[in-house]
């Protein structure tokens, strides 16, 4: 698989978006309880509830999944910074050249 920077850092991007738009932007389910002719209020309730439950339960999946892609961006430009030095040292030594 191949990702580049740009491709992780759209997705870190749009991830965070997406979790502060979760968790901002609901206005959460009604409090009062729905009358109903046939009994299903409760139902509905529950429904509803559940909806929430979802909703949180993404946000913070798509918060975890920005820190991590976050992280996996941090860790390759520590690792390239680090193959370069050890690139440029190597060749220094391999030529004689300080």
């Amino acid at each position: 698989m191949t990702l580049s920077d740009s491709e992780l850092s759209l997705a870190g991007s749009t991830l965070g978006t997406a979790a502060r738009t979760m968790e901002e932007g609901s206005e959460g389910r009604p409090s009062a309880q729905f009358p109903s002719l046939t009994g299903i209020g409760d139902e509905a309730d529950e429904f509803l509830r559940s909806i929430e439950v979802a909703q949180n339960a993404l946000a913070d999946a798509a918060k975890s999944a920005s820190h991590a892609v976050n992280g996996l961006m941090e860790d390759s430009s520590a690792l390239d910074a680090r193959l370069a030095a050890s690139l440029y040292s190597g060749y220094a030594v391999g030529t004689g050249a300080q």
